[in-house]
């Protein structure tokens, strides 16, 4: 099991992050969660944030659904009452506690950079790796502990995916299921019959 973009429920109470529950199986079935570093998933302040604008969106007739005109009442209310800022230490203290409750071998990082308008204080490119690394080493996270959150833990999960899906492709071959037959629900069309029509 791989959460790609989720960090620790337990430190932000956000649906996408993973409770301790979860982290905690991790162990028994070889996954890894990858910390994010969007603001919301992060820190508390900016995820309370989310929450009353989406509220005062709703009571203002916006559809928080629609992700243009949220986006577009996030930047007016943001003008009145600006957004907290996620920092550096927010993403630490998540990597701390799914360390902490998962494992060393179940943490890597997923920060998301293509996918946010905003990044943590500290954090705010690809070049803020090397102050993350830094601020967990004060932590006492060995060189070895590191590398397993940068590339280790992460590299490891996908390959066991690959090799097994290459065991399964070698031994079942390729499914014929169709989604009306694993849903139990009827084919809108079924072409099968049209044919034996014509």
């Amino acid at each position: 099991m791989l959460f790609s973009h989720s960090s620790a429920r337990a430190v932000c109470d956000h649906p996408r992050n993973v409770p301790d529950d979860v982290l905690a199986r991790l162990a028994d079935n070889g996954g890894a969660c990858l910390v994010t570093f969007v603001p919301k998933f992060v820190s508390p302040a900016v995820r309370e944030w989310d929450l009353e604008t989406r509220e005062a969106a709703e009571l203002a007739g916006v559809d928080v659904r629609d992700d243009a005109d949220y986006r577009a009442f996030s930047f007016e209310r943001a003008l009145l009452r600006p957004a907290p800022k996620a920092t550096i230490e927010d993403v630490v203290a998540h990597c701390e506690h799914v360390r902490e409750v998962a494992g060393r071998e179940h943490i890597g990082l997923g920060g998301d950079y293509d996918g946010v308008d905003a990044q943590p204080l500290g954090l705010e490119d690809v070049s803020g790796y090397p102050r993350l690394l830094a601020a967990l080493a004060d932590r006492g996270w060995s060189d070895a502990d590191l590398a397993a959150l940068t590339a280790g833990n992460a590299l490891r999960v996908l390959g066991e995916a690959e090799r097994r899906s290459s065991e399964i492709a070698r031994t079942r071959g390729p499914s014929l299921a169709r989604i009306e037959d694993l849903d139990g629900a009827p084919a809108p069309y079924d072409v099968t019959a049209a044919n034996a029509t014509r």
